[in-house]
């Protein structure tokens, strides 16, 4: 009977993998069809991208004397400005992706705008250049690679290439192996991993979180669809880097920033403003350990960078002007009244 059970637990593990078969490497524009096809069948399944879970705002948005962006898609107040190129990226199309990206911005202001290139070859004459340009700028360049088998070709798109600030470890483009809280328990010391636990418990008596392991870099603690907290585990705490109380995006610190930062120096504690990280949309970097998350000026900081996320939510330092704050030579942080 034990062995009846165990042939069939074999069995069904068997049945459950997928077919392997044999195919070859191909070219896109070897499937016979043109540009205009291309960019039509990636944008009519979202997903076919390699972005995630995104949604496709326009295609063919016009621009001006600009001509046309290819798609626009978004992921909550992440906009993609997206172009599609059959062959080799050529300078025409790798500045048009810029362009587009940088009216977008204005366009579409308050938003996180992040400029993707796709092509079938991104390695000839403009891969330095392109290479250049992901130091400075939110880009993102993915190559289509095919497979064909007897029958049918598989399209995947693949990350090349990312802006150094940008993160596209949770992207299905860009994960090529996801991890497991296992995996971090693993890898953490005892009191990191006890910070990780502390932080996500402060997180779940203020508001519906998740916690997300999958990154290879960091663990993600998310609000909705949008990373809140990324926390980059350090031997005893973590870096982490959190949006503006007032919600700026801005490349200057904003002014709840300036208040916050003065506060919490009196803790020890010292913030720093990234405004490039993830294309602004989590520009206060600082580091904390366990106890720090004990300190009533840390809890208001993390409570304000929490509830900026709330739809419709006003900027910190407007519900705190500062001429309702307690006469003194330095700036108070309190909560909302």
């Amino acid at each position: 009977m034990v062995a009846k059970r165990q042939e069939d637990r074999h069995l069904d593990k068997v049945a459950s993998r997928p077919n392997v078969l044999a195919g070859s490497a191909m070219k896109v524009s070897d499937l016979g069809h043109d540009e205009i096809w291309l960019q039509s069948w990636l944008a009519s399944s979202p997903s076919r991208l390699g972005l995630g879970d995104v949604k496709v705002l326009a295609q063919e948005l016009h621009q001006g004397k600009a001509g046309s962006l290819d798609i626009l898609a978004a992921d909550g107040d992440r906009y993609f400005s997206i172009e599609v190129q059959l062959g080799e990226v050529d300078a025409s199309h790798g500045f048009r992706v810029l362009d587009y990206w940088a009216r977008n911005r204005q366009r579409y202001p308050g938003q996180t705008h992040v400029a993707v290139l796709i092509a079938e070859s991104t390695g000839g004459r403009y891969r330095q250049a392109l290479e250049a340009l992901v130091e400075f700028l939110p880009l993102i360049v993915i190559e289509l690679q095919v497979w064909r088998g007897e029958l049918e070709a598989v399209v995947v798109p693949r990350i090349v290439l990312a802006g150094k600030d940008l993160d596209v470890s949770t992207l299905p483009a860009g994960n090529e192996s996801e991890r497991t809280d296992a995996d971090w328990r693993a890898q953490l010391t005892d009191e990191a991993w006890h910070f990780h636990e502390r932080f996500v418990q402060w997180t779940q008596r203020h508001g519906e979180i998740r916690v997300d392991y999958t990154p290879r870099s960091y663990i993600g603690v998310r609000r909705g669809r949008r990373v809140w907290a990324p926390l980059w585990p350090r031997t005893d705490g973590a870096g982490i880097y959190l949006p503006d109380p007032d919600g700026s995006r801005e490349d200057e610190p904003s002014a709840a920033y300036e208040r916050f930062a003065a506060s919490l120096k009196r803790e020890g504690i010292d913030l720093s403003w990234t405004g490039k990280y993830n294309a602004g949309a989590n520009p206060i970097g600082l580091r904390l350990r366990t106890p720090d998350l004990d300190k009533p000026a840390v809890e208001e900081f993390l409570r304000a960078t929490f509830e900026i996320l709330e739809p419709g939510k006003r900027p910190w330092s407007e519900r705190h002007p500062l001429n309702e704050v307690a006469s003194s030579s330095e700036p108070v942080v309190r909560g909302d009244e």
